[in-house]
Parts: C-alpha cells; structure tokens; sequence
C-alpha cells in the first residue's frame, strides 16, 4: 500500500483506483481540486444593510504544533480539557448565504476582532454565543446579539447561531466519514472544499455543471506543488 500522505482519505483511493493513477497523484490531485475551490483576491463584505452574520468558534481534530501565548491576554478562552489539544477554526455565515471559515493558530479575541473586521460590513447585525471573545463586539459592528447556551437559550426571536453550528456538523460529519483524519499544515484545504460546497449549494441556485465550472474558474494563477522548485 502507498505511504499514506497526511490523511487516509477515502476519495483518493477512490480517485487512485477509478482513474488507474498511483495513490500519491490521487492524493495530490485531490489537494490541488481544493486549492482551486479556495476563496481568493478581494471578496465582497459580509452582511451589510442590516444583514445577519453569525460567528462561532469550534475545535477539531489534533494540533501538532500547540502555540502558547506569551501573555494572558492573548491566551485562548478553552485552555483545558479535550478541546485545548484540538485544532481552533472560526467560521462566519450569513444568514441564508455564503460561509467563510478559518484556521487560526489561536482562538483569541484580538484574532476574532481582526476575521470579523475584515470580512463583515460594519453596519450587519452580528449573532454570537455569550463567549467573551466577542465581549466588545459592539466596538467593531453596529448590531451585536447574542443567546445565552449556557443557560439553553438556543434562540430568540431571529437570533440565534444555528447556521453557523450546522455548518461545523456538515463539517466534522463530512470529515469524519470521508476523509478520518487530516494533518494541520492541511486542514485549510479541506476548509476551502467544505465552504465551497457550502456556498455553491442547490439553495443557493447552483447545480452540479455550475460547480464544475466555478472550481475550474477558481484553478486560475494558482500552484500547487509537492515541493518547493530548487534554486537555480
């Protein structure tokens, strides 16, 4: 059997034995169709006029670097339990629309102010959970309200953060039941297929031939190769 190359996924032995190509070139393949899904150059803000946007914060799978903050302030709010050896990701959905999701070495609140503040509008109205990381959210966007989960407040009225916690288990279900396991220098790219598929959705008007020709779009200037070129 091939070397494995940072995860078991089933879809490159798929691709490895449909395509009667080697399992490495599968797996290679596979990672370069993500790359070519990824979000890239300028996109449009979030929300905007009144828009929701819900921010949410999950942890997945097993860090292999663990980055420490040098003060409390910077330090993450989960700093025990499972959750603490467990890759951090941050995700913004619009109510109804698109999803933008992040890899970040720390869940922090300066590094939710700066994902929020570069990719929603300011004059959206921003849904969140009662974490302190977006303790001083007001700060950075017009509308900031919450429900409260830990006393099972799961809704009220419009607000509410069950996009964003319907995405996290579309993602971890696809995760697990396809792919198992992944390396964290590459959960990025699973991210971008993940939020792809998420934002070309039936809902959403696109079929099959749509998503096709938007991923080919997407492949446009980018490379992605198994090693950096030598220098000449």
């Amino acid at each position: 059997m091939p070397k494995r190359r940072g995860n078991s996924s089933k879809s490159a032995h798929q691709l490895h034995r449909t395509l009667g190509i080697t399992y490495k070139s599968a797996w290679f393949l596979a990672h370069r169709v993500r790359e070519a899904m990824r979000a890239g150059g300028l996109t449009p803000p979030m929300g905007g006029n009144g828009g929701i946007v819900e921010a949410d914060e999950t942890y997945y799978g097993k860090r292999e670097n663990r980055r420490p903050s040098p003060s409390r302030r910077g330090r993450p709010y989960i700093k025990s339990g499972r959750a603490a050896d467990k890759m951090p990701i941050i995700s913004l959905v619009e109510r109804g629309g698109r999803v933008r999701t992040f890899h970040v070495a720390v869940a922090d609140k300066e590094t939710v102010r700066r994902i929020v503040t570069e990719n929603v509008a300011r004059e959206s109205r921003l849904h969140t959970d009662e974490s302190r990381l977006y303790f001083d959210a007001h700060e950075w966007i017009d509308s900031h309200e919450t429900v409260k989960h830990s006393a099972r407040e799961y809704a009220r009225g419009d607000v509410h953060t069950k996009s964003a916690e319907g995405y996290f288990s579309i993602f971890k279900k696809g995760m697990r039941g396809v792919y198992q396991h992944c390396r964290e220098k590459h959960v990025h790219r699973y991210l971008a297929e993940f939020d792809f598929r998420y934002n070309h959705r039936v809902r959403l008007g696109f079929n099959d031939m749509d998503r096709t020709l938007e991923a080919i779009r997407g492949a446009e200037g980018k490379r992605l190769t198994y090693q950096l070129p030598a220098s000449a």
